[in-house]
């Protein structure tokens, strides 16, 4: 391991993720005193008051419960949020599919260390999330046991919890109270914020039990003025789930965008039997005759129109009377006779960019995707409750429109229904969208799941992570894997053209970070490194630096030089002599290189190039 004194003393810049959070931190309260120095203290702290008297705020904080969500727990679970994981990536070569190719990911593990991992190599880079959390269904445990770990002590000591709150708030962690339940979302939807783009949407599917919660939780994460609309899905026909006085048959899908400047107005492509309708066509393009009154009680556009004969009709119209007299003259706007009355009509012309999306969505029930759950696996009793394609291909069409390289995310992934349908509609368009997958590695029950339990024994799905339990995540990758192989049949039974469609994906499942343990017996610090194969050094090298996983990775020479994102990455001693020397170069800080003969080797390096990553 290489020694970060070493690195200080030869001024060569330290990667550590560890630092990361505090790092952030700093720059932007580095940014504050840039812009404001009087109201950040000599000691680097943020002085409130100081704040407070620039803004003249001091007189509001008499009056300080603003309209918010509170719950138990909530200063600890925003807190969460910057807490450095002790995860990191491991390759699961066994379990992916064209490792080498695919843009794809799916990551097993806890989705919280994954978000964090994420947030190093996808910071501001997805365009569209969809999760489809646990529902607040009022059982007793949450698969996700979001409880106070050892690494959460500091925490606890510095918001001075007795031990009465402490035990009050373990109580609710882990449990689906609505404290427990908003607690658990609530560091990950802060997480997924900083993942969109400036331009990018999420969606989240919820119910009735904490619908009202959640909106006020997501107006506070992601600012009330960017919400974009609550799509209401119609999840059964012909019935639905009998509570004590009504039959329900809806949930919610929430929307929030990034930054809703930036958000484009959200439309869809026009089916056929939309399309009929627009049957006349001039220069401007297709159009139908619409007719131009509409009788709304109170309308503000009432107002007589004298049509040709001198016959005068007043009413409630589409647009007000200047705008009229615009569209007449521009031939918009015709009198047609029937019998002996007008009917004042409108050319209502085809948007080409599409159809605006609507709020209610009939056409995604539940069946839906169970019939494909059921198609793929050959048994409905494999998965429960598993989202339609058609919704996430609906959502993600309206929020990123046709043929385009964005990326998706799912971090409650479930059966993998976000990858099938990026998938089915990249076979559709010729796009080039790719899915991030996160699934927990939740262990199924043989008693509770027998179906599942024995679908994954016999398809031998733990064998290829050689493992001896079966979990939920054997089936999300597996059901990829045959949607894939699915889609990739129909494209060629279509004929469609030649460009090659991306069905694979990289696995990956988490393991424990490298670090320095003290032995007490022999009474020295000895390293815990699990890192074993070169792949995974450079995939956490590349999480450090900011890289996206799926950037290619070039062998200079055998586990010791490789290219990436037209960086070196170095893991043995090596000589640069035949390479460019003005490339970056980042050298693995766990490896055995010594640093001051590695320099002395490549003494034509510029030092300023150099990083040395943990």
């Amino acid at each position: 391991m290489i020694n970060k004194e070493d690195c200080k003393n030869l001024n060569i810049n330290i990667i550590d993720t560890s630092n990361k959070c505090n790092d952030e931190k700093q720059t932007l309260l580095d940014k504050v005193k840039q812009l404001l120095p009087n109201i950040v203290n000599s000691d680097n702290k943020l002085n409130t008051k100081a704040l407070q008297d620039l803004f003249d705020l001091s007189n509001t904080t008499a009056n300080n419960q603003g309209y918010e969500i509170t719950f138990a727990g909530k200063g600890i679970a925003r807190a969460k949020k910057d807490i450095p994981t002790t995860k990191e990536l491991k390759a699961e070569l066994k379990q992916s599919k064209d490792f080498d190719k695919t843009q794809n990911v799916i990551i097993r593990g806890d989705n919280i260390d994954v978000l964090k991992i994420l947030k190093q190599n996808y910071n501001n880079s997805i365009k569209m999330i969809y999760i489809d959390p646990p529902y607040n269904t009022k059982s007793d445990e949450f698969i996700y046991n979001d409880d106070f770990r050892k690494k959460e002590s500091d925490l606890i000591e510095n918001f001075g919890l007795n031990d009465e709150t402490v035990n009050y708030l373990q109580n609710i962690y882990g449990t689906k109270s609505h404290s427990g339940w908003l607690s658990f979302i609530y560091p990950r939807l802060l997480l997924a914020r900083d993942l969109l783009k400036d331009d990018g949407v999420i969606f989240i599917s919820i119910d009735d039990n904490e619908q009202a919660n959640l909106k006020l939780m997501c107006d506070e994460v992601f600012g009330e003025e960017n919400f974009v609309a609550g799509f209401i899905r119609q999840t059964r026909k012909g019935g639905g789930s009998m509570s004590k006085y009504v039959s329900i048959d809806h949930d919610c899908v929430l929307s929030y965008a990034k930054n809703i400047n930036n958000l484009n107005r959200l439309f869809l492509p026009y089916n056929e039997e939309y399309l009929k309708r627009y049957s006349e066509e001039d220069e401007n393009g297709k159009y139908f005759w619409d007719t131009f009154s509409r009788n709304r009680q109170g309308s503000s556009n009432y107002y007589t129109i004298k049509c040709p004969d001198g016959t005068e009709i007043q009413n409630a119209w589409i647009f007000k009377e200047d705008k009229f007299f615009e569209l007449l003259n521009k031939n918009e706007i015709r009198f047609k006779k029937i019998n002996t009355s007008y009917s004042i009509q409108i050319k209502q012309r085809l948007n080409q960019n599409g159809q605006i999306a609507r709020s209610i969505l009939n056409d995604f029930t539940n069946n839906l995707g169970t019939e494909v759950i059921s198609k793929l696996l050959g048994s409905n009793e494999i998965f429960s409750y598993s989202k339609p394609i058609e919704l996430i291909k609906y959502l993600t069409t309206m929020a990123i429109g046709i043929n385009n390289n964005d990326v998706i995310l799912d971090f409650f992934a479930g059966s993998g229904t976000t990858a099938h349908a990026v998938m089915d509609l990249n076979k559709e368009d010729g796009g080039n969208r790719k899915f991030i997958l996160v699934q927990l590695d939740e262990l199924i029950s043989e008693k509770k799941s027998k179906p599942a339990y024995d679908f994954c024994i016999n398809e031998k799905l733990v064998d290829k992570r050689d493992g001896a339990e079966p979990y939920i995540s054997d089936i999300c990758i597996e059901r990829v894997n045959r949607a894939g192989e699915k889609i990739k049949e129909e494209k060629t039974k279509d004929l469609l053209d030649n460009k090659e469609l991306d069905i694979g994906y990289k696995v990956f499942s988490l393991t424990e970070k490298p670090k320095i343990n003290y032995n007490e017996e022999n009474k020295q610090f000895e390293l815990f490194n699990k890192r074993e194969r070169t792949i995974d050094i450079l995939y956490n090298m590349m999480s450090a630096n900011c890289v996206r996983l799926d950037t290619k990775i070039e062998e200079i020479e055998q586990d010791k030089v490789y290219l990436i994102d037209d960086c070196y990455y170095i893991l043995g001693n090596c000589n640069l002599d035949k390479l460019n020397k003005s490339k970056k170069v980042y050298i693995d800080g766990y490896s055995n290189i010594s640093l001051e003969q590695w320099l002395n080797m490549n003494s034509d390096v510029d030092i300023e190039n150099v990083g040395v990553v943990y």
